[in-house]
């Protein structure tokens, strides 16, 4: 809303009020952003925007423009003030100001306006599905469609029993097996990596004297079958 001038506002007194958010009101000094000008007279400067403030919540700003012309004899001759409060409005596009009041306390006096725009509103979340979710769901509803028109057609139609009332169940069948030994090769890798080595000749430990009792009956079997 930097930079756009509101529509012009007459209240009920005929008084035009000008006001551009940020920027010069047309055919004014430079910095002046409220003006006010009633019947007749010239027009009055509320506020200028090199002394603006500005206060701001989710879905409200609130700008005050002080350095407005002085009061003649009321509001102890103090300088003039407005204060723009915007709301959130998320189908107004065009800026437009509300509600004219004056208000009066402890004998400090400024105006109230109110506006509404769309640029003032908090950003929404997205709370929409992601274009993952979305095409997960589009196989999912796909394949569910696919195996129970085809389970009944093959049931109703073929008077298909058990386990032929699977669709194509020989591709299925087979793309199982291709994952059973995909499965099988990457969990069973001393089967298919070659990791699988013969048992070793080495029984293990025995004690010494077994070991010399076996010794003497390989020599007592070689003796015999060297003898004449």
């Amino acid at each position: 809303i930097f930079g756009v001038s509101a529509k012009e506002l007459k209240d009920v007194n005929g008084n035009r009020y000008e006001f551009s958010v940020c920027e010069t009101v047309s055919g004014q000094q430079p910095d002046v952003g409220m003006v006010v000008t009633k019947p007749g007279e010239k027009p009055v400067v509320l506020g200028r925007n090199n002394r603006a403030l500005v206060s701001s919540q989710d879905n409200w700003l609130m700008l005050t423009l002080l350095g407005g012309d002085k009061y003649n004899s009321s509001c102890s001759t103090e300088e003039r003030k407005a204060h723009i409060m915007f709301v959130c409005d998320r189908f107004q596009n065009e800026l437009e100001i509300h509600t004219v009041e004056m208000l009066n306390i402890n004998t400090s006096c400024y105006l109230l306006f109110v506006a509404g725009h769309k640029s003032i509103c908090a950003p929404v979340p997205d709370s929409g599905l992601s274009g993952g979710s979305i095409f997960l769901i589009i196989v999912l509803v796909t394949f569910s469609a696919y195996f129970t028109f085809g389970f009944f057609y093959l049931r109703l139609v073929r008077g298909a029993k058990g386990i032929e009332q699977i669709p194509n169940r020989e591709f299925w069948f087979t793309v199982g097996n291709k994952l059973a030994d995909g499965c099988g090769a990457v969990c069973r890798c001393d089967q298919y990596c070659g990791a699988a080595r013969p048992p070793s000749s080495y029984d293990g430990y025995s004690p010494i004297e077994e070991r010399l009792a076996q010794d003497l009956q390989n020599t007592d079997r070689d003796s015999a079958l060297l003898s004449p």
